[in-house]
């Protein structure tokens, strides 16, 4: 019945303050969990090795984090979130007024009263942590953190000693956080992890206490092994040991079974299970990595047959035996719950902020494959033209809206051959030298009265080039000038005069 009444208070209780508890904060909370607090992080450490960035990650450990929580601190947090006096009361009796007592060994201690600490086991107690310790997040000013419980992650990146400096900044304002709400730090669990390919790493000195914290080349973060490279090197080594290590425990407990159905539910349960934990966060890409996972499955699909014909048969397919037992590969299944991730974050069945403003969708305009893959022949010309002027490619780009790696090939092929062409076997050479283009754009520009067949005179007497009117037309269109046109003075008659002066 108590159960009961707590679920009810629970989903009332969480219903109304969801919206107060950090983001930042994965434990507890319906639609996270362990898979989006490492994706945040993962996602950082990849986003700093693209601008050639070190990310320092500090993991800190609570010392019975649970079981150290101030009865009276709690209560005024929850005051201070807006509780209702008659909820708090309701509160301080369910914690307060509890018997406790010790079962070991068929003896039983003698009821006390507890001091501190939420009720583990219990649906309100790991609500009530999170609201105490919710708070924790704001005493960061120069780092970014990631909570899962009492999990709790420092990270920020360092790009000089000013970097480190504000980070330890952020471990002074945590060990003063713990101190006012009487949680206790284990510093020599508390470990650093320096994320970066660098040849030469920052290595800042922490400290918690005065006292130095241990600098590791791996962290065990909720069950996945971290690395400084991001490889997962030492997490797919682990985790293949300990999938061996089941499987031979099972293979060695079920030599009386002959359901193929039993087998395939304990494998699932005890192997498959351990195979796919978190696997969108280390997920192999190289096929040497792929296949050794992919053994531990092919072990058991041997086994099964064994059970099923008596006899090791070593000549038959992996493919085959999965056909014949419906078990897809252990690779298919991590693409499709990588697939299955996207989808929830898309459609909110995950409520992680931070997942999906790192999503972003390039929606190409509709185009055939002889359209778009190239400028046109004006757009060409326009190109060069303002890239002759000065102009950047980046600034062209952004102007024509046109990629910039095409700008960039069309102008090397101008720069090889003087060819604007799609084709390098076609196409006439142009007439002017991107010289003779400099000198008539600073010409026209000098003297803005000068006209097409003006300037196309100025530029044979200057250089010896001779070039039609239409061609000084389109090389100053290019650039987005145009030549001035012959004014014609028509005399005017009596008639004319008169109308005017009327």
């Amino acid at each position: 019945m108590s159960k009961i009444f707590e679920s009810i208070i629970h989903k009332r209780l969480f219903h109304q303050i969801k919206n107060l508890i950090s983001p930042s904060q994965h434990g507890f909370i319906p639609k996270r969990s362990t898979a989006t607090n490492l994706f945040c992080l993962t996602n950082k450490i990849i986003s700093s090795f693209q601008i050639g960035s070190q990310l320092d990650v500090i993991y800190t450990d609570f010392s019975k984090a649970f079981d150290s929580i101030d009865f009276g601190i709690l209560l005024n947090k929850l005051h201070g979130l807006g509780f209702h006096v008659n909820l708090t009361d309701w509160l301080h009796s369910y914690l307060c007024n509890r018997s406790l007592y010790v079962y070991f060994n068929n003896a039983v201690s003698r009821e006390f009263s507890g001091t501190s600490g939420v009720p583990q086991g219990s649906n309100l107690g790991p609500l009530l942590f999170i609201l105490f310790i919710n708070d924790l997040t704001s005493v960061f000013k120069c780092s970014e953190c990631l909570l899962f419980a009492d999990d709790l992650k420092l990270f920020s990146s360092m790009n000089s000693n000013l970097d480190a400096v504000l980070l330890q900044s952020d471990l002074d304002c945590l060990f003063k956080w713990c101190t006012v709400n009487k949680l206790h730090l284990n510093i020599e669990k508390c470990s650093i992890l320096s994320c970066t390919r660098k040849s030469q790493p920052l290595n800042h000195v922490y400290k918690i206490n005065d006292l130095v914290l241990s600098r590791s080349d791996s962290v065990t973060d909720l069950g996945i092994i971290f690395d400084t490279k991001l490889d997962f090197s030492q997490q797919n080594y682990s985790m293949v040991s300990k999938a061996y290590r089941r499987l031979g425990i099972l293979k060695r407990k079920t030599k009386e079974f002959s359901s193929e159905i039993a087998l395939k539910v304990l494998y699932y349960a005890h192997v498959r299970s351990s195979l796919e934990y978190c696997s969108i966060i280390w997920d192999p890409i190289y096929r040497n990595k792929i296949e050794i996972i992919e053994r531990i499955q092919n072990n058991f699909l041997r086994y099964l047959l064994y059970k099923k014909n008596g006899i090791y048969l070593q000549d038959v397919s992996s493919s085959y035996l999965r056909h014949m037992f419906n078990i897809p590969s252990l690779c298919s299944r991590r693409d499709v719950s990588c697939v299955l991730f996207f989808y929830k974050v898309i459609n909110g069945s995950i409520d992680c902020t931070d997942i999906l403003s790192a999503i972003n969708f390039a929606v190409p305009a509709r185009s055939l494959r002889n359209q778009g893959s190239f400028p046109n022949v004006y757009s060409r010309f326009k190109i060069i033209g303002r890239l002759e002027c000065g102009r950047t490619q980046l600034e062209v780009s952004e102007e024509l809206g046109i990629a910039q790696s095409v700008i960039s090939r069309l102008w090397q092929r101008f720069q090889d051959d003087g060819n604007v062409s799609t084709c390098y076997s076609t196409g006439r050479p142009r007439v002017t030298t991107p010289n003779e283009d400099r000198y008539l754009a600073v010409t026209a520009k000098r003297n803005r009265r000068s006209t097409v067949s003006d300037l196309s005179r100025q530029l044979s007497s200057a250089t010896g080039t001779t070039v039609s009117r239409q061609t000084v037309y389109r090389r100053l269109g290019h650039i987005g000038l145009y030549a001035r046109r012959p004014v014609r003075c028509v005399p005017l008659t009596a008639t004319h005069c008169r109308l005017r002066l009327a």
